[in-house]
């Protein structure tokens, strides 16, 4: 929607550096806080539009994190539930992998788990995108509350119509095939891409965009991650979209970085720009650009024909007329 920029008032650029940020979220995080030496204020009768100009932020943000980082195992043959996370010695669960190296790590955390009972591993099979576990006997990967699987998108589990997990039965996820060895092929293939869009959330500043599911966010832009991994993501929309807000003083600015899931993204202690614009408008609805002001009833009576009848009759601020007696 374009507006009419109307007002003699000058646009107002702010850059949001995050290093001059007040707080920065860097604990799995991204939040960033902006307190104002010089408020942002609404000039009278008018309309404060804000528009996000550009972006820049660097591409870590890992893939695999405490939401997306367990897979479980249930052998029927030892009666034998486990589960692998993807996990630091440090602790840190947020990383980026490809699916080789995840396979490594769950691969070695089995082999601790199966103590010389049994063998299971996983393999990719790069011709199909898809990995391939394999047993010397029966197995299952289970999903139950005390032995989660989380790694839903990362490894191609099967999903419905309506994007939900399906199960073969209750708590579990896939099980295994003879043929001739047991085995399971992951129905759909590996993603290991991380999030493909950035969404740009003002906790204090409210807009009406909507999400997929006709919920609204205050997500304000959503930013492409088009940039491999380690480089940085240059945000210029062809089209600078415009939002009215119902503020009348800006003295903070919050805003968070999310993913598709609105989960809030980890840059670490990186750095991200964002560029903010606010421009003016007068309010449509109003009969003058300047009504209510000194100077439009100053102007007004400065209009008025000094006639005789005007000089004789009452004045109607109203109709800006005169009533004759």
């Amino acid at each position: 929607m374009s507006y009419a920029l109307d007002t003699p008032y000058s646009n107002q650029v702010v850059f949001l550096n995050s290093q001059n940020s007040v707080y920065k979220s860097v604990d799995g995080q991204g939040e960033y806080q902006y307190n104002f030496q010089t408020p942002i204020q609404l000039p009278t009768n008018c309309q404060m539009l804000i528009s996000v100009t550009d972006a820049q932020l660097p591409n870590i943000m890992p893939n695999v994190n405490s939401t997306n980082n367990k897979i479980s195992f249930f052998i029927p043959t030892f009666s034998k539930n486990f589960t692998i996370e993807l996990r630091d010695d440090d602790g840190n669960t947020d990383n980026v992998y490809n699916v080789n190296e995840f396979l490594a790590f769950v691969n070695s955390r089995i082999l601790l788990e199966a103590s010389n009972q049994f063998t299971l591993y996983g393999e990719f099979k790069s011709t199909m995108s898809k990995i391939k576990w394999f047993s010397n006997f029966p197995f299952q990967i289970i999903d139950t509350p005390n032995y989660p699987t989380t790694c839903i998108d990362l490894l191609g589990f099967k999903k419905g119509i309506h994007n939900q997990v399906v199960y073969e039965s209750s708590e579990v996820l896939l099980s295994s095939v003879l043929n001739p060895t047991y085995h399971i092929t992951m129905p759909s293939c590996v993603n290991f891409t991380g999030t493909r869009f950035i969404f740009v959330k003002f906790k204090n500043i409210s807009v009406n965009n909507l999400n997929s599911i006709g919920i609204t966010d205050n997500a304000m832009v959503r930013i492409d991650n088009n940039a491999p991994f380690g480089y940085m993501i240059f945000y210029r929309p062809s089209e600078v979209q415009r939002f009215i807000i119902r503020k009348q003083t800006i003295n903070t600015i919050t805003f968070s970085l999310t993913d598709t899931q609105g989960k809030e993204l980890n840059i670490f202690s990186n750095d991200a720009m964002i560029t903010l614009k606010i421009e003016y408008m007068y309010k449509p609805e109003m009969r003058s650009h300047e009504e209510g002001t000194i100077n439009y009833e100053l102007r007004k009576l400065g209009e008025i024909p000094m006639t005789k009848e005007a000089i004789q009759g009452a004045y109607n601020p109203e109709t800006n007329q005169f009533i004759r007696e």
